[in-house]
């Protein structure tokens, strides 16, 4: 039997970088198969006139467009040149929205997703998608021959709200190669603990409020890193070093290990790949309980989750982590462990490439 030729279209923005970076690799090292993948980023321009999730009203307004709806049009020309050129036996889109360039046919096409238009809308403080908007990605979805979200959140979302029956879903974390895992955290080697932020949206995620809280109550206790390519200004004082934008290989070996814990108050996310490198590094993490973030930590064993908006709960919960350098301890390798069993980037991202592989060959069902 001909090798399955697998089509796979990477969105070279945002946290699906690391995803195509991590899926490519895996593609490349299979025998088993052919590979083509489409790396792209949508003129920005274009881009200026999609909608986004994270659009206040006003941007709203100013983006009239869905993106999903572009890429049936102009934008996603690239991509129906690709499929018409090497006529695959499999597509596999990642983020979906793109998936709009692919209307028709008899390849079957699998999407990969953080997120849906109405999880987003009922769960997290955003102006909302309209009924039409979520209807034009429910039949995007609905077309798909299997979706892999990245978290049982978005997963109970397809089912829920599409109707898509959990036979077409299989959950597909955040995931690293472990080749790439940082040695593990020093632990409490730190005379006074280090609390490291990562993040491209210092408002957003909330750096600005936890260097009021290591300035404020927290004073004299801990240390905080920022790592940042954010263009706005950075939080200063003595009790925060800001280290700009690092390379991956330096925030996953020379930063991470030097860290007591990792804290993400972030106001607007989904399943941040950051958490999963955290866990690797066996860092205990202080994060927001909102999207897929619950399938990165697990609170009181893994970590602490604290609702978005609670200072005072953000607060309490670095505040125990600082006092006991045991519990910082345990934690860490409990979810340095876990990990271990959930987010292996070379287990997770070969199972789906069997899946990819079985959907792609007519007559065989996917195991």
């Amino acid at each position: 039997m001909a090798k399955t030729h697998i089509l796979f279209v990477a969105n070279d923005v945002l946290g699906w970088a690391t995803y195509a970076r991590q899926l490519e690799a895996a593609l490349r090292m299979r025998d088993d198969l052919r590979a083509t993948v489409l790396h792209r980023a949508p003129p920005r321009i274009a881009m200026q006139l999609a909608r986004r999730h994270a659009d206040g009203a006003l941007g709203r307004a100013l983006r009239p467009f869905d993106p999903i709806a572009m890429h049936e049009g102009m934008l996603g020309r690239d991509i129906r040149a690709a499929i018409a050129r090497h006529r695959p036996d499999i597509i596999h889109v990642a983020a979906h929205w793109p998936a709009g360039a692919v209307t028709g046919g008899d390849i079957p096409v699998t999407l990969a997703l953080d997120t849906t238009r109405p999880a987003l809308t009922r769960d997290l403080p955003l102006p909302g998608w309209s009924a039409a908007e979520i209807e034009t990605e429910a039949t995007l979805c609905r077309k798909a021959a299997h979706l892999f979200p990245m978290s049982h959140w978005a997963a109970d979302s397809l089912r829920e709200d599409f109707g898509i029956g959990m036979d077409r879903i299989t959950i597909q974390p955040p995931s690293l190669d472990p080749a790439q895992w940082p040695p593990p955290a020093g632990g409490a080697v730190n005379a006074v603990p280090q609390i490291l932020f990562v993040g491209n949206n210092l408002l957003r995620k909330g750096a600005y409020r936890l260097a009021d809280w290591v300035g404020g109550p927290l004073s004299g206790r801990c240390h905080l890193h920022i790592v940042s390519g954010d263009s706005a200004p950075p939080p200063k004082g003595p009790h925060v070093t800001c280290h700009g934008p690092l390379s991956h290989a330096q925030l996953m070996q020379e930063l991470l290990p030097r860290m007591d814990l990792f804290c993400l108050p972030t106001r607007l996310d989904m399943s941040p790949f950051v958490l999963v490198e955290a866990a690797a590094a066996g860092l205990p993490v202080v994060s927001s309980a909102l999207g897929g973030i619950p399938d990165l930590v697990e609170d009181g064993v893994t970590g602490r989750l604290v609702a978005p908006e609670d200072d005072a709960g953000f607060v309490a919960a670095l505040s125990a982590l600082l006092e006991d350098p045991a519990l910082r301890a345990r934690m860490g390798e409990t979810a340095r462990a876990r990990a271990a069993q959930r987010f292996d980037g070379r287990r997770n991202f070969d199972a789906l490439i069997d899946r990819l592989i079985a959907l792609g060959q007519p007559g065989k069902v996917a195991a």
